[in-house]
């Protein structure tokens, strides 16, 4: 059984902080195995993370947070970045192509636009049911109750955009220390998502960074 935060943002996604290296220690000294660095369309952070986590015991599983026509979805597991504006289908084929997970991050949250706002008929492979980005909770609750009707496999992630925020949400997975076994735990469903909620002081810093500082997703 390895805990790993599937959803973090480093500076690279345009409205984040951390650096990876910041991300990998941080990861270490909170007792993560794994992380997957899931910025803004791109990879770069991800593939810096890969190299920043030699020797330090950390896992770092490739990730990217698409931006599709209809929402956002985190690709695990990939290796050659995935155009961002296609639909929904297409970035799930294409990341199906690769061998890697479609995952819908924060799926009922419309001003960040969660995928399953308007479209739930999308062939996923898991969704966040445990977001740590949350004031009361309400669409971790619609998240988890649609995981169960759907049968899917749930997800907890801190979609950290401070390095502070890193673990605060996390999942359980049935596997070895592995990107690729880490990757099969989770296809197969065998996840356990936990954590709070991020504190509320990096929220509003968050919201300062993006609305006053004019930082954004690119």
């Amino acid at each position: 059984m390895i805990k790993i935060d599937p959803h973090i943002h480093s500076q690279y996604s345009g409205d984040a902080r951390g650096t990876p290296a910041e991300i990998i220690r941080r990861a270490s000294s909170i007792g993560l195995d794994a992380v997957a660095v899931a910025d803004h369309n791109t990879m770069r952070g991800s593939e810096l993370a890969v190299k920043e986590a030699s020797g330090s015991g950390i896992t770092v599983v490739p990730a990217v947070e698409i931006s599709t026509s209809g929402g956002h979805i985190v690709a695990l597991g990939i290796q050659e970045e995935i155009p961002k504006g296609l639909s929904p289908g297409e970035t799930v084929d294409e990341i199906h192509s690769q061998a890697g997970l479609a995952v819908v991050p924060h799926p009922f949250v419309r001003y960040r636009q969660g995928l399953f706002v308007n479209e739930r008929n999308i062939p996923v492979d898991a969704i966040e049911t445990l977001n740590s980005r949350y004031i009361i909770g309400y669409s971790n609750w619609r998240s988890r109750k649609f995981a169960v009707e759907r049968g899917l496999t749930q997800i907890g992630a801190s979609d950290a955009h401070f390095v502070e925020a890193v673990g605060s949400c996390f999942t359980y997975v049935e596997s070895d220390n592995s990107a690729d076994d880490i990757i099969e735990g989770i296809r197969r469903g065998r996840t356990m998502p936990e954590g709070n909620r991020t504190p509320l002081p990096l929220i509003i810093r968050e919201v300062i960074n993006k609305k006053v500082m004019g930082r954004r997703v690119i």
